[in-house]
């Protein structure tokens, strides 16, 4: 069994397709264009255990002011955009032959997204 060596703040690529509802698409599976960027917000922890990521979803372009949007940049891996945080998604990271290809600097903006994750979840 392959080893999931997977950290919070990881830039992940992943085969995202097929996709259903208000996932991101617009892939094409038939070119091989399946694979998309992550963000991966999950603890180390929980990816061991489990097997699966949760991750943002991460655009190519790039929208100051929006609460729902963390700009992601990271020279090393060509990542340039936005991990959108109404994308957050969870994926097996083997059955979609994921591959870590970067990872963010720590940062006040990092924490203020994974507080932001924290609301999500938080009683009402």
């Amino acid at each position: 069994m392959r080893r999931i060596d997977v950290h919070q703040g990881d830039i992940i690529m992943i085969d995202a397709e097929p996709h259903a509802g208000h996932e991101m698409g617009g892939h094409d599976p038939e070119k091989g264009n399946i694979r998309r960027r992550y963000l991966v917000v999950s603890r180390h922890a929980y990816t061991k255990k489990s097997g699966l990521v949760i991750g943002l979803a991460i655009t190519h372009n790039h929208i100051t002011d929006d609460p729902f949007r963390f700009y992601v940049l990271d020279y090393a891996s060509h990542t340039n955009g936005d991990a959108l945080l109404f994308q957050m998604l969870s994926y097996d990271f083997i059955a979609r032959h994921g591959k870590i290809i970067g990872h963010i600097k720590e940062s006040t903006e990092f924490d203020n997204l994974l507080q932001q994750v924290r609301n999500i979840f938080s009683k009402e």
